[in-house]
C-alpha cells in the first residue's frame, strides 16, 4: 500500500515537514513495535528492547543503575533513576503517546511507591522513591476513553469493559515482576534504595534551611 500526502498550497501557505517531529513519532512506534524497521530518508528506525531503548535514547544524565525492563500481557515498563530533579514519564496506550499521562500514569506513579515500600519494608515518603526517577509505561487497553480528541491523556478507570482497574492491573504487574526482580538483583536494589535515601536526606536539609 502506498499512501500519498500533498498539502493543499491555498490551504498550507509556505508548508514544510518537520522532519525532527515525523522522526520522533516513527521511533515511538519502533519502541512499540519490537522487531520492525521502518524506513525514513533513507534511515533505519529499528528497536529491539522496546521501553529501554526509549529511555536509553532519551536520557539526559546517566543512571544510576542498569534500567529495570519488564513486560508482562499487556504491559510494559522501564524504570531507572538519574541525577536529575523531579519525575520524568513517557507513557503510551495502544501506541498513542499519552503526553499528558491518564489513569496508567497514575497507577504507575501509585505503584512503583507501594511495590519498593513493600520489598524494603519502610515507609519511604513517595517523594523521595519519586525523585529523579525516569520511566516508560506502555499499555493495552480494550476501547479506551481519552480526556481529549487529541488522545493525549487516558481517562479510562478500567482496563476494559469486564476486566481490572487501570490501579489493580498496574499494581498487581509491579508487585509481582518489580519486585522479583530487585530480589534477584541485589546490585540494583542497593542502588535504588541509596538513591532514596540520598533524596531522603536532601529533602530533610533543605527543610532544615528553609526554617
Amino acid at each position: 500500500t502506498k499512501t500519498t500526502f500533498v498539502p493543499d498550497e491555498e490551504v498550507f501557505k509556505k508548508y514544510q515537514y518537520r522532519a525532527q517531529h515525523v522522526e520522533k513519532l516513527l521511533w515511538n512506534y519502533a519502541f512499540l513495535n519490537t522487531g520492525l524497521t521502518l524506513n525514513f530518508n533513507g534511515e533505519k528506525i529499528h528497536s529491539e528492547d522496546g521501553l529501554k531503548d526509549l529511555l536509553n535514547q532519551n536520557l539526559s544524565n546517566d543512571p544510576l543503575y542498569p534500567i529495570i525492563h519488564l513486560k508482562g500481557d499487556d504491559i510494559e515498563v522501564a524504570i531507572t533513576h538519574t541525577h536529575s530533579y523531579g519525575e520524568e514519564y513517557y507513557s503510551f496506550v495502544n501506541g498513542q503517546h499519552t503526553t499528558q499521562g491518564g489513569t496508567h500514569q497514575g497507577a504507575f506513579r501509585e505503584a512503583v511507591v507501594k511495590t519498593i515500600r513493600d520489598h524494603f519494608q519502610k515507609e519511604y515518603d513517595a517523594v523521595d522513591i519519586r525523585s529523579s526517577i525516569v520511566a516508560a509505561i506502555a499499555v493495552k487497553v480494550m476501547e479506551p476513553i481519552f480526556e481529549s480528541q487529541t488522545k493525549t491523556k487516558l481517562g479510562s478507570n478500567d482496563v476494559g469493559p469486564d476486566g481490572p482497574s487501570m490501579l489493580a492491573f498496574v499494581m498487581d504487574f509491579l508487585k509481582k515482576y518489580l519486585d522479583n526482580f530487585l530480589h534477584k538483583n541485589p546490585k540494583v536494589a542497593n542502588a535504588l534504595q541509596a538513591k532514596i535515601l540520598t533524596s531522603e536526606r536532601e529533602r530533610k536539609d533543605l527543610a532544615g534551611i528553609k526554617k
